[in-house]
């Protein structure tokens, strides 16, 4: 059996077909199949989640995916991208919609074709979008979900670029926004501007040598 220690403001319940987490009077529901069960026992350390299936790699991969699931809805996943290129920048913004037909007139989607679902309005009637520059024309603008929270800093010095930090709830969410907004532009292999993953280190390619 594989197990991992179970966060304390998570309340979690096994049943054969159906593992149930709880957080902040919320309920998720992961349903199992016939060759994977999930237990919990208590130990001195705490609440401990085991899993057992007939094959040792699906139980680890369903171990993994809950412990994924389960520290996420607990503390939260964070994504960071850094910008790398003299004037890179990106700063949020919030435009009010009190009538959708000059909405696009204030917010123009230069990227991707972004369509006006693809904006959600807030509770207090406000929508963000995050507008960058990356050496373009125009600025790439990118409509930010509510359910993401987004900080832009600074890194040391200006040649460093500027960082953007992602953080949520929802891992696919947080992964698919990340990977979005690098599209925007990958890492040029030659002069290594654009967008990295924080941790990302990208070898550059020599250009053509001049004889």
């Amino acid at each position: 059996m594989f197990s991992f220690l179970l966060p304390a403001n998570i309340q979690v319940y096994c049943s054969p077909d159906y593992i149930i987490i709880k957080l902040n009077n919320k309920s998720f529901i992961k349903k199992t199949n016939k060759n994977l069960h999930f237990n919990i026992i208590k130990t001195s350390e705490g609440d401990r989640l085991f899993a057992t299936a007939n094959s040792t790699v699906i139980a680890i991969s369903a171990l993994s995916h809950m412990y994924q699931l389960i520290f996420g809805l607990a503390r939260g996943y964070q994504q960071r991208l850094r910008l790398v290129g003299i004037g890179f920048r990106a700063i949020i913004n919030t435009f009010n919609v009190d009538n959708t037909n000059g909405l696009f007139d204030q917010v123009k989607i230069n990227s991707k074709n972004y369509m006006r679902n693809r904006f959600i309005t807030n509770s207090d009637g406000t929508n963000r979008y995050i507008s960058i520059k990356l050496g373009y024309s125009h600025e790439v603008t990118y409509p930010v979900n509510p359910k993401i929270t987004f900080n832009i800093a600074s890194l040391e010095s200006r040649s460093k670029g500027r960082i953007i930090d992602i953080k949520s709830n929802n891992y696919l969410l947080i992964n698919s926004t990340a990977a979005e907004i690098r599209s925007f532009r990958y890492p040029d292999s030659y002069k290594g501007k654009g967008i990295y993953y924080n941790k990302e280190v990208l070898k550059l390619k020599k250009g053509k040598r001049q004889g």
